[in-house]
Parts: C-alpha cells; structure tokens; sequence
C-alpha cells in the first residue's frame, strides 16, 4: 500500500505528475533519481521536503528544486502563484493599500483560458487558487468582515488541468 505521509515530517501528502518533477527537479536531482513516477508533495510549511517517494520514501527538498518554494519560504519573496508569477507579499499590499485584490479573478480567468501550466510550474503540481484564497483570508482586515471575495476553486482551472484540486 502506498504511504502518503512525508517521510521528513509526516504530513498527508498528494501524489504529483512525472511532469512536476521532471520540470522542477534541479538537474543534478533528477539525474539521481530512478523514476520520476510515484511522488507526492509535502503540504507541510516547515518541512524542508517539496516531494517524496510515495513507496521508497526519498525526500527532494528544497536546494532539489530549480523554484523557490513559496509555502516553504519565510524570506520574501514567496510566490504563491507559479504560471502567473504572484507573490504573497503582492497580494497583501494590494490588501492594504486598497481593501481587496482582484489578483484570484484575474488568475482563475487566465486558466479558463488555457494560459496555466500548474503541473509543470508548481512544485505542489497543480493550480494555485486554493493558496491563493488561503493569502487573501489572512491578508483580510478583518476576517470577519471579508471585503471581497475568493474564488471558487472547483472549476477554475481550463479543462486540460482537470480543474482545482487544492482548493
């Protein structure tokens, strides 16, 4: 049985494309590596682990990844979004300086157009919105009063991508 609990930390862990790993791996990474098949990304944000082996449990962290791993990073800056280059900061100063952000529509309109390319950009290998609305929760006023709102994630993605599955 496939264990999807990262070896590093323990955390609940989902399975990522060959593509992911091929495309965000360092090369010296892959070049380790027997197959690209079978791993997961560590969710966890003090984990140094982006992906493990699902059944050998083999760790790439983050000096293996050719991106900065904005869930794992605590130095700005963090992206949050992969394909359309957004950070965490940006989305909480657009925050304060106006009360909301019009950055989760403008993403979610860009996939359903097909300009995403989650499973190739994002180490966690799928779209960014689910974080996304993660940021602007946070980054809100007050959580009570939510100024605008998130962006449904079950259907943001274009059709390619299967849509959301982080949200």
């Amino acid at each position: 049985m496939t264990d999807l609990n990262c070896p590093a930390c323990g955390s609940r862990g989902r399975k990522v494309k060959p593509l992911t790993i091929e495309s965000l791996a360092a090369p010296a990474a892959l070049a380790e590596l027997e197959t690209t098949e079978g791993f997961a990304h560590c969710p966890a944000s003090g984990c140094d682990a982006v992906w493990f082996h699902a059944d050998t449990g083999q760790a790439l962290g983050r000096a293996d990844c050719r991106v900065r791993v904005g869930m794992k990073e605590t130095e700005p800056p963090r992206p949050v979004c992969y394909c359309f280059g957004h950070t965490i900061e940006e989305i909480e100063a657009e925050i304060r300086a106006t009360g909301k952000t019009g950055i989760p529509a403008s993403i979610a309109d860009k996939c359903r157009q097909g300009l995403d390319r989650c499973e190739e950009t994002n180490p966690q290998g799928s779209c960014c919105l689910g974080n996304i609305n993660q940021v602007v929760k946070a980054a809100a006023p007050t959580p009570a009063a939510e100024p605008f709102a998130t962006i449904e994630t079950s259907d943001c993605c274009n059709p390619h991508t299967g849509g959301c599955d982080n949200g």
